[in-house]
């Protein structure tokens, strides 16, 4: 099973903020994990709410890592969070227990692109 997800990173090459649509293999938690890992580049992650039904993805140590973009984003609630690395977009899907993650949909995107108030603040500095 792959869902798909929505991720914002800025490209050091072109200089330029970048966003594209990427397919996860979730069929287990652990694949997940390692999926999740491999697009952030890092070794761990957390959570944003972002919405009710949106969450953001990112390092967990993004601030700690050298030349990683630093975003300001306002979320649907109107509270701001400084974040460091790449963005991952995904629909929070609810279930008795917990909360899983689920596909963004092209409308979501098309509301990310629309209404998201986002900003490249700059780099991490230089070790």
């Amino acid at each position: 099973m792959m869902i798909q997800a929505y991720m914002l990173y800025f490209d050091t090459d072109t200089t330029k903020l970048k966003a594209e649509v990427i397919k996860m293999r979730n069929e287990t938690s652990d694949e997940l994990d390692r999926e999740l890992k491999h697009h952030l580049v890092s070794d761990g992650y957390e959570f944003l709410d972002y919405s009710s039904e949106i969450a953001v993805i990112v390092d967990d140590r993004g601030f700690e890592k050298t030349l990683n973009p630093v975003f300001e984003l306002t979320c649907e609630y109107g509270d701001t969070h400084r974040l460091a690395g790449r963005l991952i977009f995904v629909r929070n899907i609810e279930n008795e227990d917990s909360v899983d993650v689920g596909s963004i949909t092209y409308e979501d995107i098309f509301h990310f692109r629309t209404g998201m108030v986002i900003k490249l603040l700059g780099v991490t500095k230089e070790k």
